[in-house]
């Protein structure tokens, strides 16, 4: 059976680790937090701007689009983006990372079982709990594992 992280790389980059997505709403959120932690040590670790470093903290990054903010807030890796784009295994880690870190590391049976479970992971994984839920569910059904 399909892990969890092999549906969650197909949804997020159809399994590309060097996939990148800019997350605009994000950027404007974010601007009015000079001194956040987050921000500051992406400044520290790319030697960069303020604004460069918000452009890496409102960027989704690699195989399972973690975005860079929370890269570096829950302290998921200590490379620069650019190095995590070319590390799958940093990639698998900092995706395990954080799911325990928000208590949302289940298995696909556990999802499968429980629907609160899958909409608690698409909540606090994506922020869209129904949509997302939807997009965990359609593709474990096409990957013939509801099935299975």
């Amino acid at each position: 059976m399909k892990q969890l992280k092999d549906i969650i790389k197909l949804i997020e980059s159809s399994n590309n680790p060097q996939a990148v997505r800019f997350e605009p709403l994000f950027y404007e959120n974010l601007k009015t937090k000079t001194n956040d932690h987050a921000i500051l040590k992406i400044k520290e670790i790319h030697k960069c701007s303020y604004y460069t470093a918000l452009m890496i903290a409102s960027t989704s990054w690699g195989l399972f689009q973690i975005m860079g903010y929370n890269l570096y807030f829950y302290s998921l890796t200590e490379k620069t983006v650019f190095d995590f784009l070319f590390d799958e295994e940093e990639q698998e880690k900092a995706f395990q990372k954080f799911t325990e870190l928000k208590k949302i590391n289940f298995t696909v049976e556990q999802l499968l079982k429980d629907e609160s479970k899958i909409k608690r992971f698409a909540k606090l994984y994506n922020g869209d709990e129904i949509g997302y839920s939807r997009k965990i569910l359609k593709l474990l059904e096409r990957e013939d594992v509801i099935n299975a």
